[in-house]
Parts: structure tokens; C-alpha cells; sequence
């Protein structure tokens, strides 16, 4: 926690110590009414303090300091308002806002969240529920496994991703199906397996590269909250690493069956492309992440039939979920860290066999052939090019590092609202 010492110095007036009789007598008594303590997220945002004063004169006034330029008094009245800045350091802070009436001084305390190391936006949950037993009596157990891809086991992992368990201990037993069950878990240094904790034994960070080579990393602290529908986790790893991971969706634990670990792509060479009468298709799926951000998938290709030629797909994130076709004239990069953020595109994956993010497909006689390419990085542009027309320009690279550039001027645009479907 980071705090300024001169905080603890600081006044309203240089005059606002004097004592009744020493000039700075008033008439009345201040007091707080809203919160001696206020807890902001690392973005910021506005507060207010609500105060009384109790047998003041009508023309009475009520001073505001705070030392630290992060928290800015924006007005004082019959309630004091103030802003907090977005906090870039990793640790968390604190301030205090001194309130003052005469002689009397209160203090709000202002408390920030740190800015973490790593933001990840799982998009799968696995896991298994446990029940009672000699190990650990007093709770249940569930092994949950957070990441991109998913997994068929505890350790049995995707290449190129994130894997964050957790091994949490809970008074209530899981449904039938099972689900894991709410509250607010306690990172349990000592291994106890008390109620309402995640161990230390177990719990830790695994990541994959696009090889499938593990590096490991245990986590030494933090919490887990789970609601009906959410989970968010802030926890440090041995490596002083402060990670935030947020997951939105059902909370059923469960372990995929089957799993292509890739690479997926067929091409055996660079390609260029020149594209001179295509089509494009904007599909939208709404907030398809939970996080306020626009998921659309961005079609081009040689015919809008899909009988014959080239055919691109892009899964991609806009910067709000606004059913808005022109959010999608920009640039979109590689999401490499599944970061989720806007103006990125998914890599392309395989899951249980069907397709899943950005990837290059010729089509023969209406078919998708054995030739493939999953589209693991790199960038595109989409740009208005006549009336009704877009041109699209591409440099990208599959998972085998073999690269398709190029450009494809699609004479019309057709765009579907998949979400309200």
C-alpha cells in the first residue's frame, strides 16, 4: 500500500488548529455521514462526502484538502465531491481527505486498487467437484482450471495459453451437475483446507507455448470471488507478477473430451492474394465475452456464394458492443495474449474438430478442402472503397509461420445481427 507521509501534515488553513478563544471559535459541529473509508477500482472514478453541520450559521463553510494530486477536490458544498485519477503503479494506494469546519477536522480515507501485471479474460472453465473426506473434512473441493482453449485433464493442455487453477475449499457441496459453488475465496498459505480458501498446494499458473512447453508458476497470494455467473481472481505469483483473471459464463465443471493441439495449418508456402470482385460479410454476435466490447466475425472472400476461390474469417473485438458495421473499418492486430482487447483478432484453434477464430480456406465446387491456414498473427485493414464497397488489405501469418498477403475489394457488404437471431 502506498500512502504519502506528508498526508498525515497536511491542513485546511494555516489557522485551523487555534482552539476556541484563539480566534478561530464557530459555532457548530461537523460531522461524516457517508463512509470513513472509500475503495475505488484502479480506473478511478468520482466520489462523494456527504457531511451535517449541527447549529452552524447559515453562511458556514466547510474546507476540503487532500495532498496527493491523484484525488482532486472538484467542489465543496452541501456535499463535498472529488475525483480519482487511474492508478499505473501495481501496488495498491491511500490517501485521506481532510474535511474541515473551524478548529474541527474529519478524515476520509481514499483507497485505490493497483494497476496489474496481467489482465487475462478466460473464455473456458474445467474442473471437478470433490466431496468430504479423511484429506479434508471440514469442506468440499474443487479443482478449477481457468484458460483460453480448455483442457481434458488437470495437466493435459493446449499449446499457446494461459491455464490459472485454483484448488478451492467450500462449505456448500456442488449441485448435481456439479457447479462451483459462490463466495469469496482466501489464498490459504498453510494448506488448512478450511472453508472458504484456495490452497497454496496446487494452485498456480501454467503456460503453454505454441509448442506445448510448460512454464509453471506457483501463486503465493490473492482472492478468488465467485457469483452466479462470474469469476474474478486477483492473485500474486511466486515470480511478484500481480494478475487479474476474470471469467464470465455457466460456472459447470466439467472436462473436455477430446483436444487438437495443433499447429493446424496445410500451406506449404508464402501466398499472395488479389482479389479484384469479392464479397464481404459482417456478422455480429453482440457482447459475446462479457466484457462491453463488440464480437464480430469479418468474412471476405473470391464469391458470395462460396461455390469457388479464396475465403477469409476473422473473429475480431470492437470497442463497444454497438450493432455499428462501421466500427469494423480499421485495423485489427493478433490477439497473441487473449487479451480480448479491442481492434485484435482471435488466432484460429480447432476444438472437438470444428473451427474456431481466424483463419484461410480455399473452396472448391462448394466445398472447404484439406488445405488450411489458422491465422496466428500479424494484421488487416478494412476501408470504405466506393459507395457501398470496401477494400480490405492483409499480412498475416499462419501457425507454421508461413505468411498470406494481399488484397481483397469486395463489391458489396452484407451484415447480419447474429445476436438478435
Amino acid at each position: 500500500m502506498v500512502m504519502s507521509m506528508a498526508t498525515f501534515a497536511m491542513s485546511c488553513t494555516p489557522d485551523d488548529t487555534l482552539g476556541a478563544g484563539d480566534g478561530n471559535e464557530v459555532l457548530g459541529t461537523l460531522t461524516i455521514t457517508s463512509d470513513g473509508i472509500m475503495n475505488f477500482a484502479q480506473s478511478g472514478g468520482e466520489g462523494v462526502i456527504n457531511y451535517t453541520l449541527v447549529g452552524a450559521d447559515d453562511d458556514a463553510e466547510v474546507e476540503a484538502v487532500c495532498d496527493d494530486q491523484w484525488v482532486t477536490i472538484t467542489e465543496v458544498g452541501n456535499e463535498i465531491k472529488f475525483t480519482v485519477a487511474a492508478n499505473d503503479l501495481v501496488e495498491e494506494r491511500m490517501t485521506i481527505i481532510l474535511v474541515c469546519y473551524g478548529d474541527q477536522a474529519e478524515q476520509v480515507i481514499i483507497q485505490q486498487k493497483g494497476k496489474p501485471d496481467v489482465e487475462f479474460r478466460a473464455s473456458k472453465i474445467n474442473g471437478k467437484f470433490e466431496n468430504k473426506d479423511a484429506m479434508h473434512p471440514n469442506a468440499y473441493k474443487y479443482t478449477v482450471i481457468l484458460s483460453k482453449y480448455g483442457t481434458t485433464h488437470e495437466t493435459d493442455y493446449y499449446p499457446s495459453d494461459s491455464y490459472y487453477k485454483f484448488i478451492i475449499y467450500s462449505s456448500i457441496p456442488a449441485a448435481a451437475d456439479p457447479y462451483l459453488a459462490w463466495g469469496e475465496y482466501g489464498y490459504d498459505a498453510e494448506n488448512t483446507y478450511r472453508p472458504d480458501t484456495f490452497a497454496a498446494d496446487r494452485s498456480e499458473l501454467v503456460i503453454t507455448d505454441n509448442e506445448g512447453q510448460q512454464t509453471v508458476h506457483k501463486i503465493s497470494g490473492g482472492d478468488v470471488i465467485v457469483t452466479e455467473d462470474k469469476i474474478e481472481a486477483l492473485i500474486t505469483l511466486d515470480n511478484g507478477e500481480v494478475h487479474k483473471v476474470s471469467y464470465s459464463g455457466s460456472l459447470n465443471l466439467f472436462y473436455f473430451t477430446s483436444i487438437d493441439r495443433g499447429p493446424y495449418s496445410t500451406i506449404e508456402e508464402d501466398l499472395t492474394f488479389d482479389i479484384k470482385d469479392g464479397a464481404m460479410m459482417l456478422l455480429y454476435d453482440g457482447d459475446y465475452y462479457g466484457i462491453g466490447r463488440g464480437s464480430w466475425e469479418v468474412r471476405f472472400m473470391t464469391q458470395s456464394d462460396l461455390m469457388a476461390g479464396d475465403f477469409f474469417r476473422f473473429d475480431v473485438v470492437t470497442e463497444n458492443a454497438e450493432y455499428n458495421s462501421e466500427l469494423i473499418y480499421r485495423t485489427f492486430t493478433g490477439d497473441v495474449g487473449s487479451t480480448y482487447a479491442a481492434g485484435t483478432f482471435e488466432p484460429g484453434y480447432k476444438y472437438d474438430g470444428d473451427l474456431y477464430g481466424s483463419w484461410y480456406m480455399p473452396v472448391s465446387n462448394g466445398y472447404f478442402g484439406n488445405v488450411a491456414a489458422a491465422i496466428a498473427g500479424g494484421s488487416f485493414t478494412v476501408e470504405h472503397y466506393g459507395d457501398g464497397e470496401a477494400l480490405v488489405t492483409f499480412d498475416v501469418v499462419d501457425d507454421r509461420g508461413k505468411k498470406l498477403s494481399g488484397k481483397c475489394h469486395c463489391k458489396n457488404v452484407d451484415v447480419y445481427n447474429r445476436a438478435a437471431m
